[in-house]
Protein backbone atom coordinates (compact mmCIF):
# COMPACT_ATOMS: atom_id res chain seq x y z
CA UNK A 1 0.00 0.00 0.00
CA UNK A 2 1.05 3.34 -0.63
CA UNK A 3 0.27 5.57 2.51
CA UNK A 4 0.64 9.21 0.86
CA UNK A 5 -2.17 9.29 -1.43
CA UNK A 6 -4.47 7.84 1.79
CA UNK A 7 -2.94 10.11 4.17
CA UNK A 8 -3.64 13.14 1.46
CA UNK A 9 -7.33 11.80 1.65
CA UNK A 10 -7.61 13.81 4.83
CA UNK A 11 -8.55 16.89 4.64
CA UNK A 12 -5.45 19.82 5.59
CA UNK A 13 -2.72 16.60 5.40
CA UNK A 14 0.77 18.44 3.86
CA UNK A 15 3.58 16.40 2.84
CA UNK A 16 6.76 16.49 2.32
CA UNK A 17 7.31 17.98 -1.72
CA UNK A 18 9.27 15.91 -4.13
CA UNK A 19 10.17 12.93 -1.55
CA UNK A 20 12.16 10.36 -2.66
CA UNK A 21 9.90 7.08 -2.55
CA UNK A 22 12.49 5.22 -0.20
CA UNK A 23 13.23 7.88 2.20
CA UNK A 24 11.45 6.63 5.63
CA UNK A 25 7.97 7.21 6.31
CA UNK A 26 7.43 9.63 8.86
CA UNK A 27 3.86 10.69 10.15
CA UNK A 28 3.73 13.83 12.14
CA UNK A 29 0.30 14.44 13.61
CA UNK A 30 -0.93 17.76 15.70
CA UNK A 31 -4.43 16.86 16.40
CA UNK A 32 -5.76 18.94 19.71
CA UNK A 33 -8.56 17.02 21.03
CA UNK A 34 -7.42 19.17 24.22
CA UNK A 35 -5.85 22.43 24.75
CA UNK A 36 -4.28 23.77 21.10
CA UNK A 37 -1.37 25.43 21.39
CA UNK A 38 -0.39 27.95 18.95
CA UNK A 39 2.62 27.05 17.87
CA UNK A 40 0.06 23.95 16.05
CA UNK A 41 -2.69 26.45 15.41
CA UNK A 42 -3.33 26.43 11.56
CA UNK A 43 -4.09 30.11 9.89
CA UNK A 44 -6.17 28.18 7.85
CA UNK A 45 -7.45 24.84 7.31
CA UNK A 46 -4.87 24.24 4.09
CA UNK A 47 -2.33 25.84 5.66
CA UNK A 48 0.43 24.58 8.05
CA UNK A 49 0.64 25.54 11.28
CA UNK A 50 4.12 27.02 12.73
CA UNK A 51 5.24 23.47 13.93
CA UNK A 52 4.13 21.79 10.79
CA UNK A 53 6.24 23.94 8.93
CA UNK A 54 9.44 24.27 10.69
CA UNK A 55 8.71 20.27 10.91
CA UNK A 56 8.60 19.43 7.09
CA UNK A 57 11.36 22.04 6.88
CA UNK A 58 14.05 20.31 9.22
CA UNK A 59 13.25 16.95 7.56
CA UNK A 60 13.04 18.03 3.90
CA UNK A 61 15.39 15.57 1.67
CA UNK A 62 15.85 12.74 4.23
CA UNK A 63 12.04 11.69 5.08
CA UNK A 64 8.96 11.64 3.59
CA UNK A 65 7.00 13.36 6.04
CA UNK A 66 2.96 13.73 5.95
CA UNK A 67 2.18 16.45 8.26
CA UNK A 68 -1.72 16.16 9.43
CA UNK A 69 -4.17 17.11 12.14
CA UNK A 70 -6.88 14.46 11.01
CA UNK A 71 -6.42 11.71 13.27
CA UNK A 72 -8.17 9.81 10.13
CA UNK A 73 -4.91 9.49 9.15
CA UNK A 74 -3.57 6.88 11.37
CA UNK A 75 -4.85 3.33 10.91
CA UNK A 76 -3.95 0.14 11.37
CA UNK A 77 -3.57 -0.46 7.41
CA UNK A 78 -1.07 3.38 7.41
CA UNK A 79 0.88 2.07 10.31
CA UNK A 80 2.01 -0.83 8.06
CA UNK A 81 3.85 1.70 5.63
CA UNK A 82 4.87 4.25 7.90
CA UNK A 83 9.01 4.10 9.68
CA UNK A 84 8.20 6.62 12.45
CA UNK A 85 5.19 8.17 14.33
CA UNK A 86 5.48 11.58 16.07
CA UNK A 87 2.25 13.15 18.09
CA UNK A 88 2.10 16.85 19.11
CA UNK A 89 -0.73 16.30 20.35
CA UNK A 90 -3.08 16.36 23.11
CA UNK A 91 -6.27 15.23 24.34
CA UNK A 92 -8.31 11.96 24.07
CA UNK A 93 -7.65 11.46 20.02
CA UNK A 94 -10.40 9.86 18.35
CA UNK A 95 -8.86 7.08 16.69
CA UNK A 96 -10.94 4.69 14.87
CA UNK A 97 -11.63 1.36 16.37
CA UNK A 98 -9.13 -1.16 17.20
CA UNK A 99 -5.89 2.01 16.44
CA UNK A 100 -5.17 2.32 19.64
CA UNK A 101 -4.07 -1.20 19.91
CA UNK A 102 -2.18 -1.19 16.75
CA UNK A 103 -0.48 1.76 17.58
CA UNK A 104 0.93 0.26 20.18
CA UNK A 105 1.61 -3.25 19.29
CA UNK A 106 3.42 -1.45 16.30
CA UNK A 107 5.68 0.29 18.65
CA UNK A 108 6.10 -2.72 20.96
CA UNK A 109 6.94 -4.61 17.67
CA UNK A 110 9.72 -2.44 16.59
CA UNK A 111 7.99 1.21 15.36
CA UNK A 112 9.45 4.48 16.11
CA UNK A 113 8.02 6.91 18.30
CA UNK A 114 8.55 10.42 18.71
CA UNK A 115 6.66 12.70 21.20
CA UNK A 116 6.82 16.31 21.41
CA UNK A 117 6.38 18.55 23.57
CA UNK A 118 2.40 18.28 24.98
CA UNK A 119 2.62 14.75 23.33
CA UNK A 120 2.44 13.85 27.35
CA UNK A 121 -0.81 15.94 26.90
CA UNK A 122 -2.59 12.83 25.55
CA UNK A 123 -4.71 10.06 26.53
CA UNK A 124 -4.87 10.33 29.94
CA UNK A 125 -7.28 7.64 29.88
CA UNK A 126 -4.86 4.87 28.27
CA UNK A 127 -2.06 3.73 30.62
CA UNK A 128 -0.51 1.74 28.14
CA UNK A 129 0.05 5.40 26.26
CA UNK A 130 1.59 7.01 29.08
CA UNK A 131 3.89 4.24 30.29
CA UNK A 132 5.72 3.91 27.33
CA UNK A 133 5.86 8.14 26.79
CA UNK A 134 7.53 7.73 29.95
CA UNK A 135 5.13 10.37 32.35
CA UNK A 136 1.93 12.23 32.33
CA UNK A 137 2.04 15.96 31.91
CA UNK A 138 1.28 17.64 35.40
CA UNK A 139 1.46 21.16 34.81
CA UNK A 140 4.33 23.78 33.70
CA UNK A 141 5.56 26.18 36.73
CA UNK A 142 8.30 27.72 34.59
CA UNK A 143 7.82 29.65 31.43
CA UNK A 144 11.14 31.65 31.49
CA UNK A 145 14.68 31.65 30.22
CA UNK A 146 16.07 28.87 31.90
CA UNK A 147 19.15 26.17 31.94
CA UNK A 148 18.67 22.50 31.19
CA UNK A 149 21.65 20.47 32.44
CA UNK A 150 22.87 17.77 29.17
CA UNK A 151 23.38 14.26 30.09
CA UNK A 152 25.18 11.94 27.72
CA UNK A 153 22.56 9.78 28.17
CA UNK A 154 24.55 6.92 27.46
CA UNK A 155 27.45 4.54 29.15
CA UNK A 156 30.85 4.06 28.11
CA UNK A 157 31.56 7.80 26.60
CA UNK A 158 30.03 9.17 24.00
CA UNK A 159 26.29 11.25 23.38
CA UNK A 160 22.76 9.98 22.77
CA UNK A 161 22.31 11.59 19.07
CA UNK A 162 19.55 13.58 20.38
CA UNK A 163 21.96 15.64 22.51
CA UNK A 164 25.43 15.17 20.54
CA UNK A 165 25.40 18.74 19.02
CA UNK A 166 24.60 20.62 22.84
CA UNK A 167 27.41 21.73 25.26
CA UNK A 168 26.85 20.76 28.87
CA UNK A 169 24.03 22.97 29.63
CA UNK A 170 21.82 25.03 27.12
CA UNK A 171 19.82 27.97 27.84
CA UNK A 172 16.91 29.03 26.55
CA UNK A 173 13.62 30.60 27.45
CA UNK A 174 10.08 27.84 26.76
CA UNK A 175 7.42 26.19 28.92
CA UNK A 176 8.77 23.70 31.37
CA UNK A 177 6.87 20.28 31.95
CA UNK A 178 6.77 18.97 35.09
CA UNK A 179 5.51 14.89 35.06
CA UNK A 180 3.41 12.34 37.06
CA UNK A 181 3.54 8.94 36.78
CA UNK A 182 7.30 9.41 35.91
CA UNK A 183 9.46 6.99 37.34
CA UNK A 184 12.64 7.35 36.17
CA UNK A 185 14.11 3.83 36.66
CA UNK A 186 13.81 2.39 33.18
CA UNK A 187 13.85 6.21 31.34
CA UNK A 188 17.73 7.30 30.02
CA UNK A 189 17.59 11.15 30.97
CA UNK A 190 19.34 13.38 28.26
CA UNK A 191 17.82 16.92 29.49
CA UNK A 192 16.57 17.81 32.74
CA UNK A 193 15.93 21.51 34.75
CA UNK A 194 19.31 22.92 36.24
CA UNK A 195 17.53 23.66 40.28
CA UNK A 196 19.73 26.99 40.38
CA UNK A 197 18.17 28.60 37.03
CA UNK A 198 14.56 28.65 38.43
CA UNK A 199 12.41 28.48 41.35
CA UNK A 200 12.24 24.75 42.15
CA UNK A 201 9.38 25.32 44.79
CA UNK A 202 7.17 25.66 42.38
CA UNK A 203 7.73 22.27 41.39
CA UNK A 204 5.80 18.75 42.76
CA UNK A 205 9.05 16.22 42.97
CA UNK A 206 9.94 15.05 45.77
CA UNK A 207 13.41 14.32 44.34
CA UNK A 208 13.67 17.56 42.65
CA UNK A 209 14.47 16.10 38.76
CA UNK A 210 12.25 17.88 36.51
CA UNK A 211 13.17 15.98 33.11
CA UNK A 212 12.71 17.67 29.79
CA UNK A 213 13.66 14.88 27.31
CA UNK A 214 14.56 11.30 27.81
CA UNK A 215 15.16 7.98 25.51
CA UNK A 216 13.70 4.43 26.29
CA UNK A 217 13.51 0.90 24.94
CA UNK A 218 10.21 -0.35 24.25
CA UNK A 219 9.78 -3.99 23.32
CA UNK A 220 11.71 -3.90 19.97
CA UNK A 221 10.57 -0.58 19.61
CA UNK A 222 12.55 3.00 20.43
CA UNK A 223 10.81 5.91 22.15
CA UNK A 224 12.45 9.65 22.21
CA UNK A 225 10.77 12.47 23.85
CA UNK A 226 10.99 15.76 24.08
CA UNK A 227 9.29 18.26 26.25
CA UNK A 228 10.59 21.13 24.56
CA UNK A 229 8.54 22.93 22.04
CA UNK A 230 5.98 25.27 22.95
CA UNK A 231 7.07 28.37 21.60
CA UNK A 232 7.78 29.47 17.64
CA UNK A 233 11.29 30.58 18.37
CA UNK A 234 12.45 27.01 19.79
CA UNK A 235 10.92 25.67 16.49
CA UNK A 236 13.18 27.87 14.59
CA UNK A 237 16.69 27.31 16.41
CA UNK A 238 18.97 25.26 15.27
CA UNK A 239 19.73 23.77 18.80
CA UNK A 240 16.16 22.43 19.15
CA UNK A 241 16.19 21.02 15.60
CA UNK A 242 18.92 19.12 15.75
CA UNK A 243 17.92 17.68 18.85
CA UNK A 244 14.68 16.88 17.87
CA UNK A 245 16.61 15.23 14.78
CA UNK A 246 18.57 13.42 16.57
CA UNK A 247 16.44 11.88 18.87
CA UNK A 248 14.15 10.97 15.25
CA UNK A 249 17.00 9.55 13.69
CA UNK A 250 17.91 7.21 16.67
CA UNK A 251 14.23 5.92 17.27
CA UNK A 252 14.35 4.89 13.75
CA UNK A 253 17.74 3.37 12.89
CA UNK A 254 19.31 2.64 16.50
CA UNK A 255 21.86 1.73 17.74
CA UNK A 256 20.80 -0.24 20.94
CA UNK A 257 22.73 2.13 23.19
CA UNK A 258 23.82 1.23 26.98
CA UNK A 259 22.23 2.92 29.40
CA UNK A 260 23.70 5.46 31.55
CA UNK A 261 25.16 4.44 35.26
CA UNK A 262 24.12 6.59 38.07
CA UNK A 263 26.07 7.43 40.68
CA UNK A 264 26.77 5.41 43.22
CA UNK A 265 26.13 2.47 41.31
CA UNK A 266 28.47 -0.71 41.81
CA UNK A 267 29.67 -1.44 37.94
CA UNK A 268 30.18 -5.02 37.90
CA UNK A 269 30.73 -5.16 33.78
CA UNK A 270 31.01 -2.06 31.81
CA UNK A 271 29.53 -0.75 28.55
CA UNK A 272 31.67 -2.73 26.25
CA UNK A 273 31.40 -5.99 28.67
CA UNK A 274 34.41 -5.50 30.79
CA UNK A 275 34.92 -6.93 33.67
CA UNK A 276 35.49 -4.60 37.19
CA UNK A 277 38.71 -5.75 38.94
CA UNK A 278 38.11 -8.55 41.26
CA UNK A 279 34.08 -8.01 41.07
CA UNK A 280 33.48 -11.69 39.55
CA UNK A 281 34.25 -15.01 40.80
CA UNK A 282 32.82 -18.51 39.72
CA UNK A 283 29.89 -20.53 41.28
CA UNK A 284 32.53 -23.13 41.83
CA UNK A 285 35.77 -20.56 42.24
CA UNK A 286 38.64 -19.12 39.94
CA UNK A 287 39.01 -15.79 38.24
CA UNK A 288 36.64 -14.63 35.47
CA UNK A 289 36.84 -17.20 32.30
CA UNK A 290 34.17 -16.01 30.21
CA UNK A 291 35.23 -14.38 27.02
CA UNK A 292 35.64 -10.38 27.26
CA UNK A 293 37.41 -7.38 26.07
CA UNK A 294 40.16 -6.81 25.66
CA UNK A 295 41.09 -10.18 25.62
CA UNK A 296 38.51 -10.76 23.05
CA UNK A 297 36.98 -9.43 19.75
CA UNK A 298 33.86 -10.02 21.05
CA UNK A 299 31.09 -6.87 22.06
CA UNK A 300 30.27 -8.28 25.41
CA UNK A 301 31.63 -10.49 28.15
CA UNK A 302 29.96 -14.15 26.55
CA UNK A 303 29.79 -16.79 28.45
CA UNK A 304 32.04 -20.10 27.97
CA UNK A 305 30.29 -23.24 28.16
CA UNK A 306 31.01 -25.49 30.64
CA UNK A 307 33.31 -22.46 32.42
CA UNK A 308 30.92 -21.90 35.15
CA UNK A 309 28.19 -19.18 36.86
CA UNK A 310 29.70 -16.21 37.04
CA UNK A 311 28.97 -14.57 41.12
CA UNK A 312 29.39 -11.06 41.46
CA UNK A 313 32.44 -10.66 45.16
CA UNK A 314 30.07 -8.36 46.31
CA UNK A 315 26.63 -8.78 47.68
CA UNK A 316 23.86 -6.70 47.83
CA UNK A 317 20.58 -5.96 49.74
CA UNK A 318 17.57 -3.61 48.60
CA UNK A 319 18.67 -2.38 45.15
CA UNK A 320 18.24 -1.28 41.26
CA UNK A 321 19.63 -3.57 38.90
CA UNK A 322 20.36 -3.28 35.58
CA UNK A 323 21.56 -5.91 33.07
CA UNK A 324 21.93 -5.98 29.17
CA UNK A 325 22.41 -8.57 27.59
CA UNK A 326 22.21 -10.67 23.56
CA UNK A 327 21.40 -13.72 22.94
CA UNK A 328 22.99 -15.95 20.27
CA UNK A 329 21.14 -17.26 17.12
CA UNK A 330 20.55 -21.24 17.26
CA UNK A 331 17.63 -21.25 15.19
CA UNK A 332 18.44 -25.23 14.93
CA UNK A 333 17.40 -25.27 18.62
CA UNK A 334 14.88 -25.16 20.60
CA UNK A 335 13.06 -24.60 23.93
CA UNK A 336 15.43 -24.14 27.01
CA UNK A 337 18.57 -24.98 24.71
CA UNK A 338 18.04 -21.64 22.84
CA UNK A 339 20.02 -18.79 24.41
CA UNK A 340 19.87 -19.68 27.62
CA UNK A 341 21.43 -18.45 31.02
CA UNK A 342 19.61 -16.12 33.92
CA UNK A 343 20.08 -13.11 36.34
CA UNK A 344 20.01 -14.50 39.70
CA UNK A 345 19.54 -11.60 42.00
CA UNK A 346 20.86 -12.12 45.48
CA UNK A 347 21.81 -15.57 43.83
CA UNK A 348 18.67 -17.02 44.10
CA UNK A 349 15.39 -15.46 42.49
CA UNK A 350 15.97 -15.72 39.03
CA UNK A 351 14.86 -13.85 36.04
CA UNK A 352 15.08 -15.89 33.15
CA UNK A 353 17.13 -15.28 29.81
CA UNK A 354 16.37 -17.28 26.51
CA UNK A 355 15.59 -16.23 23.17
CA UNK A 356 12.09 -16.46 23.50
CA UNK A 357 11.39 -13.48 20.33
CA UNK A 358 8.07 -14.72 18.56
CA UNK A 359 6.76 -16.86 21.73
CA UNK A 360 3.79 -16.00 24.13
CA UNK A 361 4.66 -15.77 27.93
CA UNK A 362 5.68 -18.33 29.97
CA UNK A 363 6.77 -19.36 33.16
CA UNK A 364 10.31 -20.74 31.59
CA UNK A 365 10.85 -18.20 29.11
CA UNK A 366 12.47 -14.82 28.52
CA UNK A 367 11.49 -12.41 31.84
CA UNK A 368 9.79 -15.00 33.72
CA UNK A 369 10.60 -14.92 37.15
CA UNK A 370 11.30 -18.63 36.53
CA UNK A 371 9.04 -21.30 37.46
CA UNK A 372 6.92 -18.55 39.70
CA UNK A 373 5.35 -16.32 37.27
CA UNK A 374 5.21 -15.54 33.48
CA UNK A 375 5.76 -11.62 32.29
CA UNK A 376 2.21 -9.63 32.13
CA UNK A 377 3.47 -8.50 28.52
CA UNK A 378 5.99 -9.93 26.33
CA UNK A 379 8.73 -7.33 24.97
CA UNK A 380 11.51 -9.87 23.88
CA UNK A 381 13.69 -8.19 20.48
CA UNK A 382 15.05 -11.27 18.26
CA UNK A 383 18.75 -12.96 18.69
CA UNK A 384 21.96 -10.97 18.48
CA UNK A 385 20.12 -7.30 19.32
CA UNK A 386 21.07 -6.36 23.35
CA UNK A 387 18.30 -6.27 25.37
CA UNK A 388 17.58 -5.18 28.91
CA UNK A 389 16.53 -5.46 32.32
CA UNK A 390 15.67 -2.90 34.94
CA UNK A 391 15.37 -4.98 37.83
CA UNK A 392 14.24 -2.84 41.51
CA UNK A 393 14.56 -5.59 44.09
CA UNK A 394 13.33 -5.59 47.87
CA UNK A 395 15.19 -8.63 50.06
CA UNK A 396 13.17 -10.38 52.11
CA UNK A 397 12.76 -9.23 55.76
CA UNK A 398 14.44 -11.03 59.06
CA UNK A 399 13.43 -10.81 62.76
CA UNK A 400 15.46 -10.58 65.30
CA UNK A 401 15.82 -14.70 65.92
CA UNK A 402 16.63 -15.12 61.92
CA UNK A 403 12.64 -15.67 61.06
CA UNK A 404 11.41 -14.27 57.84
CA UNK A 405 8.93 -11.58 58.06
CA UNK A 406 8.60 -10.70 54.62
CA UNK A 407 8.82 -12.14 50.81
CA UNK A 408 11.59 -10.46 48.41
CA UNK A 409 9.89 -8.46 45.97
CA UNK A 410 10.94 -8.06 42.27
CA UNK A 411 9.67 -5.08 39.80
CA UNK A 412 10.90 -5.77 36.35
CA UNK A 413 11.64 -3.76 33.01
CA UNK A 414 11.97 -5.77 30.11
CA UNK A 415 13.37 -3.76 27.25
CA UNK A 416 11.10 -0.49 29.14
CA UNK A 417 8.12 -2.49 29.17
CA UNK A 418 7.18 -3.11 32.90
CA UNK A 419 6.73 -7.11 32.87
CA UNK A 420 6.61 -7.64 36.81
CA UNK A 421 5.01 -5.35 39.02
CA UNK A 422 5.90 -5.43 42.81
CA UNK A 423 6.21 -9.18 43.10
CA UNK A 424 6.29 -10.83 46.14
CA UNK A 425 7.95 -14.03 45.43
CA UNK A 426 7.47 -17.03 48.05
CA UNK A 427 11.29 -18.37 48.11
CA UNK A 428 14.14 -19.20 45.49
CA UNK A 429 13.85 -20.38 42.48
CA UNK A 430 15.78 -23.29 41.11
CA UNK A 431 19.61 -23.75 40.56
CA UNK A 432 20.08 -20.60 42.39
CA UNK A 433 22.86 -20.52 45.17
CA UNK A 434 20.64 -22.20 48.00
CA UNK A 435 17.17 -22.87 49.14
CA UNK A 436 17.92 -20.31 51.71
CA UNK A 437 16.92 -16.73 52.12
CA UNK A 438 19.60 -13.60 52.95
CA UNK A 439 19.18 -9.98 53.81
CA UNK A 440 22.20 -9.69 51.61
CA UNK A 441 23.36 -11.90 48.36
CA UNK A 442 25.76 -11.61 45.09
CA UNK A 443 24.58 -11.04 41.36
CA UNK A 444 24.70 -14.46 39.95
CA UNK A 445 24.53 -14.41 36.07
CA UNK A 446 24.27 -18.21 34.34
CA UNK A 447 26.29 -20.63 32.30
CA UNK A 448 23.62 -22.52 30.82
CA UNK A 449 25.98 -23.69 27.98
CA UNK A 450 25.07 -20.55 25.41
CA UNK A 451 26.86 -18.01 24.42
CA UNK A 452 24.55 -15.30 25.62
CA UNK A 453 26.45 -12.15 25.93
CA UNK A 454 26.35 -9.87 29.06
CA UNK A 455 27.29 -5.53 29.07
CA UNK A 456 26.71 -2.87 31.50
CA UNK A 457 25.77 -4.93 34.06
CA UNK A 458 25.52 -2.50 37.73
CA UNK A 459 23.91 -2.22 40.79
CA UNK A 460 22.68 0.79 42.18
CA UNK A 461 21.98 -0.25 46.74
CA UNK A 462 18.86 1.70 47.86
CA UNK A 463 18.82 0.73 51.71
Amino acid sequence: MNLLPLVLLAAGAASTPDAAPDLPRVLFLTHSAGFEHPVVKRPSPDALSHAEAAFVDMTRGAYDVVATQECAALTAETLVDLDVVVFCTTGELPLGSGVFDALMDWILGGGAFVGVHCASDTFYASPPYLAMVGGTFDGHPWHEEVVLDVHAGVAGGGRHPAVAGLGDTWTLTDEIYQFRDHPLEPLRLLLTLDPASADVSLGKRADGVYANAWWRDWGEGRVFYTALGHREAVWDSEAFRAHLLGGLRWALEGPDLPAPVPDGAVVLLDAAGRPAPDAWTHRGGGPFAWRAPPASDVLGAQAVPGSGDLVSTASFGDALLHVEFATPHEPDDEGQARGNSGVYVQGRYEVQVLDSHGLPAGLDRCAAIYGKKAPDVVASRPPGRWQTYDIRFTAPRFDDTGGKTADARLTVWHDGVLVHDDVAVDGPTLAGLGTDEVARGPLLLQDHGDAVRYRNVWVLPTR
